[in-house]
Protein backbone atom coordinates (compact mmCIF):
# COMPACT_ATOMS: atom_id res chain seq x y z
CA UNK A 1 0.00 0.00 0.00
CA UNK A 2 1.22 3.25 -0.98
CA UNK A 3 2.17 6.22 1.45
CA UNK A 4 -0.41 8.69 2.27
CA UNK A 5 2.23 11.08 3.08
CA UNK A 6 4.90 13.10 1.93
CA UNK A 7 8.81 13.14 3.49
CA UNK A 8 9.97 16.12 5.39
CA UNK A 9 10.75 19.07 3.09
CA UNK A 10 8.52 17.42 0.48
CA UNK A 11 4.92 18.68 0.40
CA UNK A 12 1.88 16.81 -1.20
CA UNK A 13 0.88 18.12 -4.34
CA UNK A 14 -1.82 15.87 -5.19
CA UNK A 15 -2.46 12.49 -5.91
CA UNK A 16 -3.68 10.10 -9.53
CA UNK A 17 -6.22 7.12 -8.11
CA UNK A 18 -3.76 5.43 -4.98
CA UNK A 19 -0.54 7.28 -6.63
CA UNK A 20 0.47 9.98 -4.15
CA UNK A 21 2.15 12.63 -5.89
CA UNK A 22 4.96 14.53 -4.14
CA UNK A 23 7.16 17.47 -5.00
CA UNK A 24 10.15 19.06 -3.75
CA UNK A 25 9.60 23.09 -3.98
CA UNK A 26 11.57 25.76 -2.83
CA UNK A 27 11.04 29.09 -2.38
CA UNK A 28 13.79 31.28 -4.31
CA UNK A 29 14.29 35.25 -4.24
CA UNK A 30 17.33 35.32 -6.96
CA UNK A 31 19.42 38.70 -6.50
CA UNK A 32 23.01 37.90 -8.27
CA UNK A 33 22.65 33.95 -8.21
CA UNK A 34 20.97 31.60 -5.57
CA UNK A 35 21.43 27.28 -6.34
CA UNK A 36 17.90 25.90 -5.49
CA UNK A 37 17.33 21.92 -4.85
CA UNK A 38 16.49 20.24 -7.57
CA UNK A 39 12.54 18.87 -8.12
CA UNK A 40 10.82 15.33 -9.10
CA UNK A 41 7.39 15.25 -10.42
CA UNK A 42 5.55 12.19 -10.34
CA UNK A 43 3.02 13.72 -13.20
CA UNK A 44 3.35 14.89 -16.83
CA UNK A 45 1.39 16.37 -19.40
CA UNK A 46 1.37 15.74 -23.28
CA UNK A 47 3.99 18.10 -23.91
CA UNK A 48 6.43 16.17 -21.37
CA UNK A 49 6.18 19.16 -18.51
CA UNK A 50 5.76 18.33 -14.87
CA UNK A 51 2.30 19.34 -13.34
CA UNK A 52 2.78 20.79 -10.21
CA UNK A 53 -1.01 20.51 -9.48
CA UNK A 54 -2.97 17.48 -10.81
CA UNK A 55 -6.16 18.81 -13.59
CA UNK A 56 -8.92 18.18 -11.23
CA UNK A 57 -12.04 15.76 -12.15
CA UNK A 58 -13.90 16.84 -15.20
CA UNK A 59 -10.94 19.92 -15.88
CA UNK A 60 -10.44 21.34 -18.98
CA UNK A 61 -7.27 21.64 -20.62
CA UNK A 62 -5.19 23.06 -23.73
CA UNK A 63 -1.84 21.91 -24.81
CA UNK A 64 -0.36 23.11 -27.91
CA UNK A 65 0.40 19.91 -29.63
CA UNK A 66 -0.56 21.64 -33.00
CA UNK A 67 2.65 23.22 -33.29
CA UNK A 68 3.97 20.18 -33.42
CA UNK A 69 1.92 18.79 -36.62
CA UNK A 70 4.47 19.02 -39.17
CA UNK A 71 3.28 21.57 -40.77
CA UNK A 72 5.08 24.55 -40.70
CA UNK A 73 2.67 27.87 -41.34
CA UNK A 74 2.82 31.60 -41.02
CA UNK A 75 -0.72 34.30 -40.45
CA UNK A 76 -1.29 37.69 -39.02
CA UNK A 77 -3.94 39.13 -36.35
CA UNK A 78 -5.73 35.93 -37.07
CA UNK A 79 -6.65 32.49 -35.57
CA UNK A 80 -4.46 29.63 -36.16
CA UNK A 81 -5.46 27.72 -39.34
CA UNK A 82 -4.80 24.48 -37.45
CA UNK A 83 -6.18 25.51 -34.24
CA UNK A 84 -9.32 27.21 -33.28
CA UNK A 85 -8.75 27.52 -29.55
CA UNK A 86 -5.17 30.09 -30.70
CA UNK A 87 -6.51 33.10 -31.28
CA UNK A 88 -3.90 35.62 -32.29
CA UNK A 89 -6.46 38.55 -33.81
CA UNK A 90 -6.27 40.82 -31.22
CA UNK A 91 -2.96 42.88 -31.93
CA UNK A 92 -0.30 43.26 -34.42
CA UNK A 93 1.79 40.63 -34.70
CA UNK A 94 3.12 38.23 -37.26
CA UNK A 95 2.98 34.37 -35.99
CA UNK A 96 5.40 31.79 -37.07
CA UNK A 97 4.93 27.66 -36.34
CA UNK A 98 7.54 25.81 -37.06
CA UNK A 99 6.21 22.23 -37.15
CA UNK A 100 8.50 21.06 -34.42
CA UNK A 101 6.78 22.11 -31.72
CA UNK A 102 7.68 26.22 -31.48
CA UNK A 103 5.75 29.18 -32.38
CA UNK A 104 7.89 32.91 -32.96
CA UNK A 105 5.91 35.80 -32.58
CA UNK A 106 6.90 39.12 -33.40
CA UNK A 107 5.04 42.46 -33.41
CA UNK A 108 4.61 46.00 -31.75
CA UNK A 109 1.57 44.32 -29.94
CA UNK A 110 1.81 40.40 -29.86
CA UNK A 111 -1.68 38.99 -28.64
CA UNK A 112 -1.89 35.05 -28.44
CA UNK A 113 -5.59 34.13 -26.77
CA UNK A 114 -6.60 30.74 -25.60
CA UNK A 115 -10.51 30.72 -25.52
CA UNK A 116 -13.57 28.36 -26.28
CA UNK A 117 -13.61 28.88 -30.24
CA UNK A 118 -17.92 29.55 -30.10
CA UNK A 119 -16.93 31.86 -26.74
CA UNK A 120 -19.40 30.89 -24.73
CA UNK A 121 -17.46 28.84 -22.52
CA UNK A 122 -15.56 30.71 -19.87
CA UNK A 123 -11.76 29.04 -17.84
CA UNK A 124 -12.37 27.73 -14.51
CA UNK A 125 -10.94 30.39 -12.04
CA UNK A 126 -8.46 28.11 -10.73
CA UNK A 127 -5.67 27.22 -13.71
CA UNK A 128 -2.17 26.26 -14.05
CA UNK A 129 -0.54 27.87 -17.15
CA UNK A 130 2.34 26.90 -18.28
CA UNK A 131 4.61 27.96 -21.60
CA UNK A 132 8.73 28.19 -22.40
CA UNK A 133 9.82 31.78 -23.28
CA UNK A 134 12.30 32.51 -25.06
CA UNK A 135 13.97 36.35 -25.61
CA UNK A 136 15.27 36.66 -29.06
CA UNK A 137 15.50 40.48 -29.89
CA UNK A 138 13.55 43.87 -29.09
CA UNK A 139 12.62 46.23 -31.81
CA UNK A 140 11.92 49.33 -28.44
CA UNK A 141 12.39 49.23 -24.85
CA UNK A 142 10.16 50.09 -22.06
CA UNK A 143 8.83 49.91 -18.90
CA UNK A 144 6.93 46.75 -19.15
CA UNK A 145 8.89 45.37 -21.34
CA UNK A 146 8.70 41.31 -21.68
CA UNK A 147 6.31 38.76 -21.12
CA UNK A 148 3.31 38.49 -19.50
CA UNK A 149 0.67 36.28 -18.56
CA UNK A 150 -3.58 36.87 -17.72
CA UNK A 151 -6.46 34.63 -16.71
CA UNK A 152 -9.78 35.98 -15.42
CA UNK A 153 -10.71 37.94 -17.64
CA UNK A 154 -13.04 38.99 -20.80
CA UNK A 155 -10.16 41.32 -22.18
CA UNK A 156 -11.02 42.47 -25.83
CA UNK A 157 -12.59 39.37 -26.87
CA UNK A 158 -15.54 41.14 -28.28
CA UNK A 159 -18.42 38.53 -26.92
CA UNK A 160 -21.94 40.15 -26.68
CA UNK A 161 -21.87 42.04 -29.82
CA UNK A 162 -18.93 44.96 -28.35
CA UNK A 163 -16.70 45.60 -30.93
CA UNK A 164 -14.32 47.39 -29.06
CA UNK A 165 -11.97 46.88 -25.19
CA UNK A 166 -13.15 50.69 -24.28
CA UNK A 167 -16.51 49.55 -24.39
CA UNK A 168 -15.90 46.49 -21.91
CA UNK A 169 -14.26 48.37 -19.30
CA UNK A 170 -14.98 45.93 -16.51
CA UNK A 171 -14.59 42.59 -18.56
CA UNK A 172 -10.90 43.91 -19.32
CA UNK A 173 -9.99 42.96 -15.83
CA UNK A 174 -7.89 40.44 -14.83
CA UNK A 175 -5.34 38.69 -12.79
CA UNK A 176 -1.73 39.20 -14.74
CA UNK A 177 1.44 37.24 -14.72
CA UNK A 178 4.78 39.77 -15.38
CA UNK A 179 8.56 38.92 -16.16
CA UNK A 180 10.42 42.20 -16.99
CA UNK A 181 13.19 42.16 -18.90
CA UNK A 182 15.23 44.17 -16.02
CA UNK A 183 14.82 40.59 -14.21
CA UNK A 184 11.98 40.91 -11.69
CA UNK A 185 9.17 38.91 -11.69
CA UNK A 186 5.48 40.13 -10.40
CA UNK A 187 1.77 40.47 -10.18
CA UNK A 188 -0.31 42.97 -11.87
CA UNK A 189 -4.80 43.24 -11.08
CA UNK A 190 -5.73 45.15 -13.61
CA UNK A 191 -8.66 47.16 -12.44
CA UNK A 192 -9.21 49.53 -15.26
CA UNK A 193 -7.66 49.45 -18.69
CA UNK A 194 -5.94 52.62 -19.93
CA UNK A 195 -6.05 54.21 -16.54
CA UNK A 196 -2.98 55.67 -14.45
CA UNK A 197 -3.50 54.27 -11.83
CA UNK A 198 -5.32 50.89 -13.45
CA UNK A 199 -2.97 48.14 -13.11
CA UNK A 200 -1.70 48.03 -9.21
CA UNK A 201 1.54 45.86 -9.41
CA UNK A 202 1.67 43.18 -5.74
CA UNK A 203 4.81 40.01 -5.13
CA UNK A 204 7.51 42.08 -7.06
CA UNK A 205 11.01 40.02 -6.75
CA UNK A 206 13.97 39.55 -8.64
CA UNK A 207 15.20 37.06 -9.98
CA UNK A 208 18.03 37.86 -12.79
CA UNK A 209 20.74 40.57 -11.63
CA UNK A 210 21.17 41.18 -15.60
CA UNK A 211 18.33 41.03 -16.34
CA UNK A 212 15.79 38.18 -19.04
CA UNK A 213 18.48 36.34 -21.07
CA UNK A 214 18.84 36.40 -24.52
CA UNK A 215 18.50 33.23 -26.84
CA UNK A 216 17.60 30.88 -23.45
CA UNK A 217 14.30 29.27 -22.96
CA UNK A 218 12.66 29.95 -20.08
CA UNK A 219 9.86 27.91 -18.03
CA UNK A 220 6.87 29.61 -16.45
CA UNK A 221 4.00 28.02 -14.28
CA UNK A 222 1.22 30.86 -13.18
CA UNK A 223 -0.66 29.61 -11.29
CA UNK A 224 -4.19 30.90 -9.77
CA UNK A 225 -6.16 29.24 -7.20
CA UNK A 226 -9.24 30.28 -5.00
CA UNK A 227 -8.47 29.88 -1.36
CA UNK A 228 -11.41 28.39 0.28
CA UNK A 229 -12.71 28.65 3.74
CA UNK A 230 -14.33 25.76 5.64
CA UNK A 231 -17.83 25.71 4.75
CA UNK A 232 -16.51 25.76 0.95
CA UNK A 233 -16.09 29.62 0.02
CA UNK A 234 -13.80 31.47 -1.50
CA UNK A 235 -12.85 34.37 0.11
CA UNK A 236 -9.15 34.95 -0.85
CA UNK A 237 -6.98 34.23 -4.24
CA UNK A 238 -3.66 32.98 -4.36
CA UNK A 239 -1.16 33.42 -7.37
CA UNK A 240 2.43 31.62 -7.85
CA UNK A 241 4.88 32.15 -10.10
CA UNK A 242 7.27 29.00 -10.78
CA UNK A 243 10.14 29.30 -13.09
CA UNK A 244 12.57 25.84 -14.71
CA UNK A 245 15.92 27.36 -16.26
CA UNK A 246 16.72 23.63 -17.36
CA UNK A 247 15.22 23.77 -20.97
CA UNK A 248 12.27 21.10 -19.94
CA UNK A 249 14.62 18.50 -19.15
CA UNK A 250 12.94 15.27 -17.67
CA UNK A 251 9.90 17.43 -17.59
CA UNK A 252 11.79 21.01 -15.70
CA UNK A 253 13.17 21.62 -12.11
CA UNK A 254 10.44 24.27 -11.10
CA UNK A 255 11.24 26.44 -8.52
CA UNK A 256 9.12 29.08 -7.23
CA UNK A 257 9.84 32.76 -8.03
CA UNK A 258 7.16 34.52 -5.75
CA UNK A 259 3.51 34.44 -4.37
CA UNK A 260 1.01 36.84 -3.54
CA UNK A 261 -2.58 36.07 -1.84
CA UNK A 262 -5.31 38.61 -2.37
CA UNK A 263 -8.03 39.12 0.96
CA UNK A 264 -9.57 42.01 -0.93
CA UNK A 265 -7.21 44.77 -0.43
CA UNK A 266 -5.31 44.65 -3.73
CA UNK A 267 -6.65 47.58 -5.79
CA UNK A 268 -7.93 50.05 -2.82
CA UNK A 269 -7.70 53.68 -4.24
CA UNK A 270 -7.04 52.36 -7.56
CA UNK A 271 -9.33 53.77 -10.87
CA UNK A 272 -12.57 51.64 -11.43
CA UNK A 273 -13.70 50.27 -14.19
CA UNK A 274 -16.84 51.64 -13.98
CA UNK A 275 -18.84 54.39 -11.35
CA UNK A 276 -19.58 52.41 -8.14
CA UNK A 277 -17.45 49.42 -8.72
CA UNK A 278 -14.98 48.17 -6.84
CA UNK A 279 -11.38 48.57 -7.77
CA UNK A 280 -10.30 45.79 -4.63
CA UNK A 281 -13.14 43.66 -5.91
CA UNK A 282 -11.40 40.09 -5.66
CA UNK A 283 -11.14 38.18 -9.25
CA UNK A 284 -13.91 36.02 -8.39
CA UNK A 285 -16.78 35.18 -11.02
CA UNK A 286 -19.45 35.90 -8.62
CA UNK A 287 -18.44 38.96 -7.50
CA UNK A 288 -16.85 40.31 -11.41
CA UNK A 289 -20.17 39.64 -12.84
CA UNK A 290 -22.24 42.53 -10.95
CA UNK A 291 -19.93 45.00 -13.52
CA UNK A 292 -19.51 42.78 -16.45
CA UNK A 293 -20.70 44.04 -19.57
CA UNK A 294 -20.35 40.41 -21.22
CA UNK A 295 -21.72 38.15 -18.49
CA UNK A 296 -18.87 36.06 -19.63
CA UNK A 297 -15.96 37.87 -17.05
CA UNK A 298 -13.54 35.19 -17.48
CA UNK A 299 -13.79 33.41 -20.90
CA UNK A 300 -9.85 33.68 -21.34
CA UNK A 301 -6.37 33.40 -21.26
CA UNK A 302 -4.13 35.55 -22.65
CA UNK A 303 -0.28 35.75 -23.84
CA UNK A 304 1.63 39.13 -24.73
CA UNK A 305 4.44 40.89 -25.41
CA UNK A 306 5.24 44.48 -26.90
CA UNK A 307 7.65 45.38 -29.50
CA UNK A 308 9.89 42.24 -29.96
CA UNK A 309 10.64 38.89 -31.13
CA UNK A 310 9.82 36.23 -28.70
CA UNK A 311 9.70 32.61 -29.18
CA UNK A 312 7.09 30.13 -27.21
CA UNK A 313 7.17 26.23 -26.61
CA UNK A 314 5.33 23.92 -24.41
CA UNK A 315 2.07 26.11 -23.40
CA UNK A 316 -0.70 24.97 -21.82
CA UNK A 317 -3.38 25.93 -19.72
CA UNK A 318 -5.09 23.40 -16.89
CA UNK A 319 -8.06 23.61 -14.87
CA UNK A 320 -6.59 22.18 -11.10
CA UNK A 321 -8.64 22.54 -7.62
CA UNK A 322 -9.00 25.15 -5.48
CA UNK A 323 -6.90 25.44 -2.46
CA UNK A 324 -8.49 24.82 1.18
CA UNK A 325 -7.25 26.58 3.94
CA UNK A 326 -6.25 24.48 6.73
Amino acid sequence: MPSRHCPNAVRRIGSCGSRLICARVAVCFFGTLLFCPSHSFAASDPLRVAELFPTKADGRTYFATSWKNGKAREFRDSTDPMDPWFDAGHGSGRYRIDGKGTLTADGDVVRMYVHDPDRKTEWDENLEITVYITRVRESRRVSYSGPQIFARTNHGTFTGGFASEEETLCDDRGLGAKINLRGTWAFEKETCHGADLGYPTAGLAPYWSKGYPVGVPVGVKYVLRNVLEAGGEPRKVKLELYVDMSGGKDGGSWTKVTEYTDDGDWGKGMAPCAVGADPATLALRSRLLRNSETRRPELTVYFRHEYATMRYQRLSVREIDALRER
